[in-house]
């Protein structure tokens, strides 16, 4: 059975990493595809402090993240609000990672490399279309 989150013009969607330009042009991809509630975040303070886990429709995070692995933020989310879809994405795409993720709670993993690509292939997959009116 295949989990389809069920995304819409104005969920709330969040990036995280701690490259801005990577959260920036992730972003802006999103955004691109017709998504209007993007944020995104450099710092694991800066988005626990936001409350946004409480309301994200849908998360992405990197799996390296300064002071911290990703993996424990999927964590900390899953325990807080288990039923927020989230994608963990990485330009370490290695077997353990992939597995790790998904036995914690990640929907998806996808590969930084080509994300503009890699994010519309999981849209496609999850019947999501856009760009979204």
């Amino acid at each position: 059975m295949s989990f389809e989150p069920q995304l819409k013009k104005n969920s709330n969607i969040i990036v995280i990493d701690d490259e801005k330009s990577i959260v920036d042009f992730a972003a802006l991809i999103l955004q691109e595809l017709g998504f209007i509630k993007v944020s995104a975040f450099t710092s694991i303070k800066e988005f626990m402090e936001s409350n946004l886990v409480f309301s994200a429709d849908l998360i992405f995070i990197d799996i390296n993240l300064q002071g911290t692995n990703g993996l424990t933020l999927l964590t900390w989310i899953k325990v807080k609000r288990p039923s927020t879809t989230v994608v963990m994405f990485s330009g370490d795409t290695r077997k353990e990672h992939v597995s790790e993720a998904k036995m914690l709670g990640a929907t998806s993993f996808l590969s930084k490399l080509e994300f503009d690509k890699n994010v519309r292939e999981l849209l496609n997959k999850w019947n999501v279309n856009y760009p979204l009116d």
